[in-house]
């Protein structure tokens, strides 16, 4: 089952034809009154939503009174986008696509990119994406070890989150072989084929697949 996720990210952020998209919606703060606005019912709206005025979390819990409406305090253990991570993976998700992570706040950019790391989210490469207008970003581990270029995405970088042992890039442009690597960013590499492979003997790697703007 596939779930999407809105965050409270710039909408100009978003990729094209968003609402097309297959698969159930979550939304987690402002992303939720942003689905509303585009008249999608999610599953749920789920936050602290202090990204809204009292007005606008008034409008939304009414719009969501049929569904799942939670509210949390600010002060809590998750983000209000893990809280979202959290019910999709309770769904029985196998696939969660997470828009509106990126293009504001840098702290709240970096949290989300690191969500696969959370100690209570194991599992999440090769069923977690955080997708924008420009930027699709995997993950990789040794059980997922495959990069399947996307229409029109000409490069790729990658980069190891905590420790990685053994990880090599073999069939993009630029293979890399690495004993041991923490924390570096190896960007502009480029598909030679429609599928890089990867060997990775313990850790998780972010990757990413990038267009120029037009």
């Amino acid at each position: 089952m596939r779930i999407n996720i809105l965050a409270g990210g710039p909408k100009d952020n978003w990729p094209d034809n968003l609402f097309q998209e297959p698969g159930q919606w979550i939304g987690a703060d402002r992303g939720g009154f942003y689905l509303m606005q585009e008249g999608v019912e999610p599953l749920l709206s789920v936050g602290d939503f202090d990204s809204l005025s009292s007005a606008e979390k008034k409008e939304l819990e009414s719009y969501q009174a049929e569904r799942d409406f939670r509210v949390y305090p600010p002060k809590k253990d998750y983000t209000d986008t893990e809280l979202a991570v959290a019910y999709a993976l309770e769904q029985g998700a196998d696939e969660i696509m997470l828009y509106g992570a990126t293009g504001g706040r840098l702290d709240h950019e970096l949290s989300n990119l690191s969500i696969p790391l959370h100690e209570d989210f194991p599992g999440l490469p090769g069923r977690f994406w955080i997708v924008d207008c420009q930027n699709t970003v995997g993950y990789l581990d040794p059980k997922h070890e495959v990069v399947k270029r996307l229409p029109g995405h000409h490069y790729l970088g990658f980069m190891p989150l905590g420790i990685v042992d053994n990880f090599k890039i073999i069939d993009a442009e630029y293979p890399l072989t690495l004993r041991e690597t923490s924390g570096r960013m190896y960007s502009s590499n480029e598909f030679v084929n429609e599928l890089v492979h990867v060997s990775i003997d313990r850790g998780i790697v972010l990757y990413t697949q990038s267009v120029d703007r037009g």
